[in-house]
C-alpha cells in the first residue's frame, strides 16, 4: 500500500494505491478534482482505477469536489449517513470553535462563505462502523469517530495506518479539531483512535504522526 498526499488548498487528499486500484480518502475544495485525477495519472493509474471516494466528514474542504471527481473516475461516494444533510445544502455550516477566538472566525465564515460553493450530492454508500472495505480493494475498515460532526469516520487499514479526517489536527502539535459539534465526543475519539496502537495518522490538517505523538497529546 502507497500513500500519496495532495494538498487541496485547504485540506489533505489522500491517493490510497494498493495492487491494480485506488482509494481516494477526501476530495477537497471545490473545483480540486482535476488536479486529484492529474495526480492520479501522474502515478501511473487512470481515473477508472479509483475503486472508491471516501469522504471523512462533510465540510466543503473534504467534500467539495466529490461529486466533480465521481462524475471524472465512475467512482461511488460513501460517507456516514449523520452527515448528509452537510453535503445535502450549499449553505455553509460551521460548528461552534474550540475557543472564543475559534468561534467568531468559524461565524464569520460561515456568514459570507467561500467564493466557489459545495457541489451537493448524494452518497453511493452510507459508512457505519465496523464496515469493511476489502469489497473495494482496501485492506481496511471504517470507524465512526463523531465529535467535529456527527458523521466523522476514520479509515484504519490492517497495516495500522489511519486516516482520521479532521478528528484529530497536527497544524504546529497534535490538537483536537479547532470546531467541533460535539466536545465529548471528540474527546472519546482521540481515545478509541489511540486504542488502535495505530503505526502512522493522516490527518486532514498538517503533517502525518505517530502513535508516541498521539500518546503524548492524549497525555497532555
Amino acid at each position: 500500500m502507497q500513500v500519496h498526499t495532495l494538498f487541496t488548498l485547504a485540506a489533505n487528499t489522500f491517493i490510497v494505491a494498493s495492487a491494480n486500484s485506488i482509494v481516494v480518502i477526501d476530495a477537497g475544495m471545490p473545483n480540486q478534482a482535476g488536479r486529484i485525477v492529474k495526480r492520479i495519472r501522474a502515478l501511473g493509474y487512470a481515473p477508472r482505477d479509483v475503486r472508491l471516494i471516501l469522504i471523512t466528514h462533510g465540510h466543503i474542504d473534504h467534500a467539495g469536489s466529490a461529486a466533480a471527481l465521481k462524475r471524472l473516475t465512475g467512482a461511488p461516494i460513501a460517507m456516514h449517513t449523520a452527515d448528509i444533510p452537510l453535503v445535502a445544502t450549499a449553505n455553509l455550516k460551521v460548528p461552534p470553535g474550540r475557543t472564543p477566538a475559534i468561534d467568531a472566525v468559524g461565524r464569520l465564515i460561515a456568514k459570507f462563505g467561500f467564493v466557489v460553493p459545495l457541489e451537493t450530492f448524494e452518497p453511493d454508500i452510507c459508512l457505519e462502523d465496523g464496515q469493511s472495505l476489502k469489497g473495494f480493494g482496501a485492506n481496511a475498515r471504517v470507524l465512526h469517530t463523531p465529535g467535529h460532526t456527527a458523521g466523522s469516520v476514520t479509515i484504519g487499514f490492517d497495516n495500522g495506518a489511519l486516516f482520521v479526517g479532521d478528528a484529530l489536527l497536527n497544524l504546529i502539535r497534535v490538537s483536537f479539531p479547532l470546531v467541533w459539534e460535539d466536545a465529548d465526543a471528540a474527546r472519546a475519539s482521540a481515545r478509541k483512535i489511540r486504542g488502535l496502537k495505530p503505526r502512522a495518522i493522516y490527518t486532514g490538517h498538517g503533517r502525518a504522526f505517530d502513535a508516541q505523538a498521539l500518546d503524548d497529546f492524549v497525555v497532555r
